[in-house]
């Protein structure tokens, strides 16, 4: 028989090397060009496994990962190294957004941050959920895997380590397997060639987390971190994004605490004799609180008879810090009744005279809200005698914030339009009849009055 004319086509080999260790170990090797340096030059990463069918499986997956542009470089940063330098570089946020972020991340750091970042997985965020939730830790298999954990056990009993043959005789190929798990996860380091040790004589005790807290405060804890590690995963630190995959807890929608407008009035006429009477004014205008302690007098016109809203002061970190407003359309110059501005006039006396009487101890700040020494309100103190006044008065002491939410409903609800409406609070038209929508039981009434032909001034007659 003559040969095949055409030569048998060969299979490319691929770029595998065996090595083998001078106490006999087997393994297979094979450089990869994973990606490129800051100076240009090439980035190579060294792959070794025990076997070289999962040499060539791991070998497929990383080059072609690498050519579509999703192969996630080994990296050892753990979660607590990573959110600290993600909270760090929130340069774009106000100081009291970034220390929400800060407190919402904390129970993620405290018991998750000791966890390599690439090997956060979606269990682990799961039971801190129901932690959080229930305030009861859940048990949950070891993630090293039965083999791995017995492994790292058995090094860690050994403080000066262990040959590879002593590894070898103890637990088999198993052991080899388990050997290259726990060093890719940082947890095994090699003192000498051939010898093992634990990178750490024990895991790392992880503090207590507080239970029992509200649904809307693990969202939020979700959200935030889901954030951070939209940026790792754009940064190709971490494959996937595992807070996305977390099952949120359901959110109760809570009928926000409104003032009929005849509660508003008797508050009203409780405080007109009070020093701060041209604050709570600004309150029952619909002002944040950070928008009222962050007045200036140059910012009050009596000439134009407006107030511009040009800076707030808020609570951060246990002390105030005065900033830009809260967003964009919270930068506004509002026009106010007369009766207000006639009660800034009066407070801007009584002021000089208290100025006066101190003489030079009187600390210049020009913020409109300052005590009878001159020192700024402090925003907890400013709360808290908004309560007692509302006590006094015999009105419901609802929050500070549900007044600005019964000034947008008085204003809704008086045919005020709401992106009108919106502008004078300083929100977006849409979140403005979302949030601060809120109707009274009057108005409710005429509503279903209306639908049936009726109108309460004239009776039950059928139009």
């Amino acid at each position: 028989m003559s040969a095949d004319p055409q030569a048998k086509r060969t299979r490319r080999a691929e770029p595998i090397t065996k090595h083998v260790a001078q106490n006999g170990a087997v393994s297979y090797q094979f450089r990869v060009d994973v990606g490129t340096r800051p100076d240009g030059s090439r980035e190579r990463q060294r792959f070794t496994y025990p076997t070289l069918a999962e040499a060539r499986r791991e070998y497929r997956r990383i080059t072609t990962e690498v050519a579509a542009g999703t192969f996630v470089r080994r990296d050892k940063t753990t979660v607590a190294a990573y959110l600290a330098e993600w909270l760090d570089g929130r340069r774009d946020v106000r100081p009291v957004t970034l220390a929400g972020y800060r407190h919402a991340l904390k129970p993620v750091i405290d018991n998750l941050g000791a966890i390599p970042l690439q090997h956060l997985r979606t269990a682990e965020l799961d039971a801190l959920v129901t932690l959080r939730m229930a305030g009861a830790p859940v048990a949950q298999r070891d993630k090293r895997g039965r083999r791995s954990g017995e492994v790292l056990a058995w090094l860690r009993a050994r403080p000066d380590g262990a040959s590879y043959g002593e590894l070898f005789a103890e637990f088999g190929n198993a052991g080899e397997k388990a050997i290259t798990r726990l060093m890719a996860a940082g947890e095994v380091v090699r003192p000498a060639r051939g010898r093992y040790a634990a990178a750490r004589p024990a895991d790392p005790e992880r503090p207590k987390v507080a239970g029992g807290v509200s649904a809307r405060t693990v969202v939020t804890m979700l959200v935030v971190l889901s954030s951070a590690l939209d940026d790792a995963l754009a940064q190709g630190l971490v494959a996937r994004n595992v807070a996305r995959l977390v099952k949120r807890p359901k959110i109760t929608a809570a009928e926000m605490a409104t003032w009929t407008p005849e509660q508003a009035a008797r508050f009203r006429a409780h405080v007109a004799g009070d020093r701060l009477a041209a604050c709570w004014l600004l309150t029952l205008a619909g002002l944040r609180r950070s928008e009222v302690l962050g007045l200036r007098w140059t910012d009050v016109d009596h000439d134009a008879g407006t107030i511009s809203i040009a800076q707030g002061r808020v609570v951060v970190g246990g002390g105030t810090v005065t900033g830009a407003p809260k967003s964009t359309r919270s930068a506004r110059t509002l026009p106010m009744p007369s009766d207000v501005l006639g009660a800034l006039r009066a407070f801007r006396t009584r002021q000089a005279e208290e100025h006066l009487a101190l003489g030079g101890g009187w600390p210049d700040t020009g913020l409109v809200a300052v005590n009878a020494d001159g020192s700024p309100i402090r925003p907890e103190t400013y709360s808290k005698a908004f309560a007692l006044h509302c006590a006094a008065a015999g009105v419901p002491v609802i929050r500070l914030h549900d007044v600005r939410h019964t000034a947008a409903t008085m204003l809704l609800d008086g045919g005020t339009t709401p992106s009108a409406t919106a502008k004078w609070l300083g929100h977006d038209p849409a979140i403005t009849l979302r949030v601060y929508g809120h109707v009274y039981d009057d108005a409710l009434a005429s509503a279903g009055d209306a639908l049936l032909g009726r109108s309460r001034s004239v009776g039950d007659t059928q139009l």
